[in-house]
């Protein structure tokens, strides 16, 4: 793990390492904190953490500083959490945050629903994933599961998720949706999710899929004669 060096991202290298985490000190240029996890067929994915108290929170929400931070995360990271910090209640002169026992008035009117609305919009429209922890000690913790849900086991082993949800197509989240071929691949009679990125990688467009031969489709791993013959068919009947 790998943690800014500078004001602020340094409070958080002996908690991690009081964990038994390996931490980097160093300059990021996006960020507090980056992870190199396992991502899809073992592909290095770099995980971008911003780390923020409720107050630096307050702050963004007033300044909007926060939308050059966003822009440089998502240009430097594929996956961008922003970690807040801090206990948070709403009171009449605004928010107070909780440091030890006592609470605080954040200065500056700021609302309850200001600093929520704005979480809000970094995540649904800012694409940014969002952790809130009360103390240091948490954030560590947290950091240090984050890692290691990322590198105790690989993208495929991770399937809790199934369940109690199967997605139509297990896409990799890093490409985006999938494209024509790979969606018609998946709807097609004995493919599913695994076959359908093989046939999608072999057949580029959903024409050359439709067009395609049962000798052309068994020379994808994995597709036999008798399951090119009914994709053959299905195509036909479809058509």
């Amino acid at each position: 793990m790998r943690v800014d060096s500078r004001a602020g991202s340094r409070d958080l290298v002996e908690p991690l390492r009081k964990l038994g985490v390996a931490v980097e000190e160093t300059m990021l240029p996006a960020g507090d904190v980056e992870i190199v996890g396992i991502g899809p067929n073992e592909r290095p994915v770099l995980i971008g953490i911003e780390h923020k108290s409720i107050e630096d929170i307050a702050a963004c929400v007033r300044n909007g500083r926060f939308a050059d931070q966003l822009r440089k995360m998502r240009e430097s990271f594929e996956v961008s959490w922003l970690l807040i910090e801090g206990r948070l209640r709403g009171d009449r002169k605004g928010i107070a945050v909780k440091r030890g026992e006592k609470w605080f008035t954040v200065p500056g009117l700021i609302t309850y629903q200001e600093i929520v609305s704005w979480t809000m919009t970094m995540c649904q429209r800012g694409g940014v994933l969002l952790w809130r922890t009360e103390t240091k000690a948490e954030s560590a913790a947290w950091l240090r599961t984050l890692e290691l849900w990322w590198t105790a086991k690989d993208w495929e082993e991770h399937r809790a998720h199934l369940d109690w949800y199967t997605p139509p197509i297990e896409s990799n989240p890093f490409e985006g949706r999938p494209g024509l071929a790979r969606r018609w691949a998946n709807e097609l009679p004995g493919v599913g999710a695994g076959k359908s990125r093989l046939i999608a990688t072999r057949f580029r467009s959903g024409r050359a899929l439709a067009n395609a031969s049962v000798e052309e489709l068994t020379q994808v791993e994995g597709v036999g004669k008798k399951l090119a013959n009914a994709i053959v068919k299905a195509v036909k009947e479809e058509k």
